[in-house]
């Protein structure tokens, strides 16, 4: 019989590093879960959380940076400039820097307008979302490891197995990634 619990462990931090470059919040809460259960180990899920969002913030960032003056970009950021929002946002590049990883709505658009409308240098872009990468991947694997607590509370009085209850999460996070990924690429022409 298929046991999704080793199959977890051997693969799960590369899945943590694809799902939180991809998904993002949900993907880590859920390596919290799987962590807190022991199927996965605390700090390679931290990282590997970490990792996978820090990838896709220099992705980004440095396709902005590289893109930068064509002229659907160039379109693009001189349309937003007519927002009171991105104003305040470039106006503080090194805060945006270090809030965008909490600021979901604003994961492709801060590096873009990082990088093609403030003058901050890809060294310090590195450094401060690297920092903010791990304070986020830190904080959401323990909102993950208290929702496990939370699961285990609630399937107490039940005799079910454990990978029925490791399933609800990762289900959670397969679910949600094939979501992010039908809405990016109904929002990329071509994709």
């Amino acid at each position: 019989m298929f046991d999704p619990t080793s199959f977890i462990s051997q693969f799960g931090l590369l899945a943590v590093f694809g799902t939180a470059a991809i998904e993002g919040d949900a993907a880590v809460v859920t390596a919290g879960v799987l962590a807190q259960r022991g199927i996965l180990p605390l700090w390679p899920v931290i990282f590997a959380g970490m990792a996978g969002g820090w990838f896709s913030d220099l992705l980004i960032y440095h396709l902005a940076r590289r893109f930068r003056d064509h002229p659907r970009t160039v379109r693009g950021v001189t349309a937003a400039r007519k927002w009171r929002f991105f104003n305040i946002a470039v106006a503080y590049p090194m805060l945006l820097a270090l809030a965008i990883r909490f600021m979901p709505g604003v994961r492709t658009a801060g590096p873009v307008a990082l990088a093609t409308a403030t003058p901050i240098t890809p060294l310090r872009y590195t450094i401060l979302t690297g920092i903010a990468a791990f304070l986020w991947s830190f904080i959401l694997v323990h909102v993950g490891q208290q929702a496990s607590h939370i699961i285990a509370h609630l399937f107490k009085g039940f005799d079910l197995p454990e990978w029925v209850e490791i399933g609800i999460p990762v289900a959670i996070v397969l679910v949600l990634t094939v979501f992010a990924i039908r809405k990016w690429r109904k929002r990329v022409p071509g994709a």
